[in-house]
């Protein structure tokens, strides 16, 4: 298979890795498209995406058990992510992710909400490997960055400070380390990824534990016509998170921490080769939290990006 065709097959196959967190823990690094897998697919090119997430959080749990909530809390988020990836080199990728954040808490029938500039995500990815053979490619990847407290932290609800949960920034700078395998043979494509990032004081005093997080997919290219035409792929992925016990004021929060599997099925449609499409939903299937919180919802992303 020659090296153009390997490009055309990476570029059709491919579908989105996108990680994420609970809903009261926001990552700046969500969004962007293959921004946490294997591949570098640029050299000296760039590319510009645009994703969409909503996801909100309700049903008040102790561990993995349901319970009633008398205050019929719910927290909803709306997430417009602009993504910038640039190939400085075909082994070397680097990406900005550009949140705005519209957050909307209520509770016992009161209702609070903040929006603005999230926090932005600077990242770096290096190939260590790369192999192609016949009809297959193989991929491997170290990625790291950081998210910046460009967020505001200050929002005021009748002269209150609203909840750090509530507020579109943290006020902390969060380094994470990820790395990344890719595996295509034919149509078919496999991914995974394992993700840390370090949780650092920010405003309010409030700091959430460290993230960590095991994700694996797999894609097929069901239907696709003779290039430059359209195709259509699916995904199916993963994905186990745990997010560690917050502190506040030096001290532990208890109410804090989590264990969960998420399952993400999704849709990629490559309308011409420059232009990519995914359309997925985050179901929750294992959700196991430290004390009572509310847990996650039902999630859904779109993400569209143009390659230059």
């Amino acid at each position: 298979m020659n090296w153009k065709f390997c490009q055309v097959l990476r570029q059709v196959a491919g579908v989105a890795l996108l990680c994420s967190v609970a809903l009261d823990h926001v990552s700046a690094q969500e969004g962007g498209i293959e921004v946490f897998a294997g591949e570098t697919p640029f050299d000296g090119g760039l590319r510009v995406s645009l994703t969409e997430i909503e996801r909100s959080k309700r049903n008040r749990f102790s561990g993995s058990s349901e319970i009633a909530d008398p205050s019929e809390y719910s927290l909803d988020e709306r997430r417009s992510v602009l993504g910038f990836d640039y190939g400085m080199h075909r082994d070397v990728t680097l990406t900005a992710l550009v949140p705005y954040v519209d957050r909307t808490l209520v509770s016992a029938g009161v209702e609070s909400a903040a929006s603005g500039l999230g926090d932005v995500a600077l990242i770096g990815k290096y190939r260590l490997a790369h192999a192609e053979g016949r009809a297959m490619g193989f991929n491997w990847s170290l990625i790291g960055g950081a998210e910046l407290p460009t967020g505001a932290t200050d929002a005021m609800d009748g002269g209150a400070r609203l909840d750090p949960s509530v507020q579109v920034g943290k006020g902390s700078l969060n380094p994470f380390v990820a790395t990344s395998v890719t595996y295509g043979y034919q149509l078919s494509r496999f991914d995974a990824t394992a993700f840390y990032k370090v949780n650092t004081e920010g405003a309010q005093n409030y700091e959430d534990g460290d993230f960590f997080s095991v994700s694996f997919s797999g894609a097929y290219r069901f239907l696709h016509y003779q290039y430059p035409g359209p195709t259509f792929g699916l995904r199916l992925g993963l994905e186990y998170r745990h997010q560690g016990r917050a502190s506040l004021d030096g001290g532990g929060v208890e109410d804090s921490g989590a264990d969960e599997v998420i399952f993400s099925p999704a849709l990629s449609i490559h309308p011409i080769p420059r232009i990519d499409m995914v359309l997925g939903v985050r179901v929750p299937v294992y959700q196991h939290y430290q004390g009572t919180q509310i847990g996650r919802d039902l999630g859904l992303f779109l993400s569209v990006g143009m390659r230059f």
